[in-house]
């Protein structure tokens, strides 16, 4: 663009914004004309309508009226009229001429409306209120004011309300406690329990309906392997006290399986205990205890040898192990010592045979009295190591047992472990020993050996739990030439939550069963699954299969199961 063209260019713009400025000032000039050309028009059309505004309203008013004349007095307003005047009728007028109804003339006084009422002027609310008003100031922790409040609140004398006011120097706000949160329920479908007495109980019902591919447990090549669908049903409860001095824990359960198409496989099973402690002083307890369990023989039981005849069983033969304990505890101050006494029950049913013939276990039901020292330390409350020594007598119903050996018996055991807890995260207890038990009958071998039981549990997530359980342990066996059974044991178990009503369980485990003084080795697997589905707190849907294997070097002794039941449980 030359020069010229752009002088012409600058010379346009500034032509056009003279122009759109002197237009604005144009159109600011024509609405103020119009504005002031309405408001006369206005005020000249109500002069105008004022004298018949007046006529409406009963005020007519003459043209000096309209300018501001004075107004002729009225006949009759102050002289008496002329004996020759013609009464003239004159129409009363509105209050508003007589303001002061006294001065109105006669009969023309104003209308009577009631008394006036007084005008009532309504207080005016603060509708700003403060939804959280402040609170009242505090003086600081460490002035004047606080220690000497302090001072006189410990002597517990009469505090002054002038020395609760705090100087303005030494003046904060009182802190302002915030809202808690709602706690959310780590567990929202477990059972709430019922209150019974001084106890909080639960208690549950569940049905199950499977099958079981080897009821009798029998081995291959026996008569009896046949499977077999079945019902069970199991009961359980369980209760707890919430008091501020003594306890009580207890829980139980009973089961029982009803074969379809094999009615000698039928069975009960079930366990129990509980544990009362009675706060005698702060450091004295006495601890009363019980417990119960039942189980049945199955046809490969070492325990049935009917003879040498076949085992086949009529019905599985039962064993109720049943006893209690009482004890006290005392405490010296980080020291724990506790001294335990108990009689056990182990009573064993007699076997029936398919062929008729009996095996007489109960000859071998026996009772155990014993008793235990048991000392723990608490190191930490979270590590708590004890020492546990024992003594005990078993004592037998007969003298002579079924397979000819005298078995009662002493024994004597030692351990030593700990209880800890690591952050919430791994918890449980832990303990290594030695038992060793002497039998009557010299003719077998004493029973000795190490033992353990551990129990661990491990929390790496919310959703997750795995526990961890062993125990090596020496029992009564009724086998030929062999002092008892050492059982060592290993199992684990996975619990995830896929959802807060959504849990599985896989669960793994090995048993090694020996037989000192009898060749007789044998191993139990097991592998199991489980789903519970909850509905509600109330009503659970379950699922489960369960392997069962066991391997022995003796034939007959060994045998294979897989169980799968579909069941409803109800809970309260």
């Amino acid at each position: 663009m030359s020069v010229e063209q752009r002088c012409e260019s600058d010379l346009f713009s500034a032509r056009s914004f003279r122009a759109f400025r002197a237009f604005r000032a144009f159109r600011a000039f024509c609405a103020r004309a119009a504005l002031r050309a309405l408001a006369a028009t206005a005020l000249t059309t109500l002069a105008l309508a004022a004298p018949a505004l007046a006529q409406d309203a009963g005020l007519r008013a003459s043209d000096d009226d309209i300018y501001g004349a004075p107004r002729p007095a009225r006949p009759g307003a102050g002289a008496p009229p002329p004996p020759d005047a013609t009464p003239v009728t004159t129409a009363p007028l509105p209050d508003a001429y007589y303001p002061d109804p006294a001065a109105a003339p006669p009969g023309e006084a104003a209308a009577n409306y009631g008394k006036p009422r007084p005008l009532k002027l309504k207080p005016k609310s603060n509708r700003k209120t403060q939804a959280h008003p402040l609170p009242d100031l505090v003086p600081y922790p460490t002035s004047a004011e606080a220690r000497r409040v302090q001072r006189l609140g410990l002597r517990g004398e009469n505090i002054d309300p002038a020395l609760l006011v705090p100087a303005p120097t030494t003046a904060t706000p009182a802190l302002i406690t915030a809202k808690p949160k709602p706690k959310l329920d780590p567990d929202p479908f477990a059972p709430l329990g019922v209150d019974a007495g001084p106890l909080r109980a639960h208690a549950y019902a569940e049905t199950d309906f499977g099958y079981n591919s080897n009821p009798f447990q029998a081995s291959p090549g026996s008569p009896q392997l046949h499977g077999s669908s079945f019902m069970r049903e199991e009961v359980g409860l369980s209760a707890v006290s919430n008091w501020e001095n003594h306890s009580f824990t207890g829980e139980m359960r009973l089961g029982y399986d009803d074969f379809f198409n094999l009615p000698a496989a039928n069975a009960p099973d079930g366990a129990g205990d509980f544990l009362a402690r009675i706060d005698v002083t702060r450091d004295t307890k006495i601890n009363i205890d019980g417990k119960y369990s039942l189980t049945t023989q199955y046809e490969t039981s070492p325990n049935l040898y009917n003879n040498g005849a076949s085992t086949l069983l009529a019905t599985r033969p039962l064993i109720a192990v049943y006893g209690g304990g009482l004890g006290a505890t005392q405490d010296f101050n980080r020291l724990e010592m506790t001294l335990r006494g108990s009689v056990e029950r182990d009573y064993w049913a007699d076997a029936q045979f398919a062929d008729g013939s009996t095996q007489d276990l109960s000859r071998d039901s026996f009772n155990d009295y014993g008793a235990t020292l048991k000392a723990s330390y608490a190191l930490t409350p979270e590590i708590q190591p004890f020492v546990t020594g024992g003594l005990d007598q078993r004592v037998h119903d007969s003298t002579v047992a079924t397979d000819g050996y005298e078995r009662d018996s002493t024994g004597d055991s030692i351990s030593g472990g700990s209880t800890f807890l690591f952050s919430h995260l791994l918890t449980g207890a832990a303990s290594v020993g030695y038992e060793d038990r002497h039998y009557q009958d010299p003719r077998l071998a004493d029973l000795r050996g190490p033992v353990y039981d551990i129990s661990l549990i491990w929390t790496p997530t919310p959703l997750t739990k795995v526990t961890l359980r062993g125990q090596g342990t020496m029992d009564e066996a009724i086998l030929y030439n062999a002092s008892g059974v050492v059982n060592r044991g290993l199992s684990l178990e996975v619990e995830h939550a896929l959802r807060r009503d959504l849990t599985l369980t896989a669960t793994a485990g090995v048993l090694n069963s020996t037989y000192p003084g009898n060749p007789l080795v044998s191993t139990l697997y097991t592998a199991g699954l489980k789903a519970e589905y909850h509905l509600s707190r109330h009503v659970v849907l379950t699922a489960a299969y369960a392997l069962q294997k066991t391997d022995a070097n003796q034939a007959g002794s060994d045998f294979t199961a897989n169980i799968m039941t579909v069941g409803l449980k109800l809970q309260e």
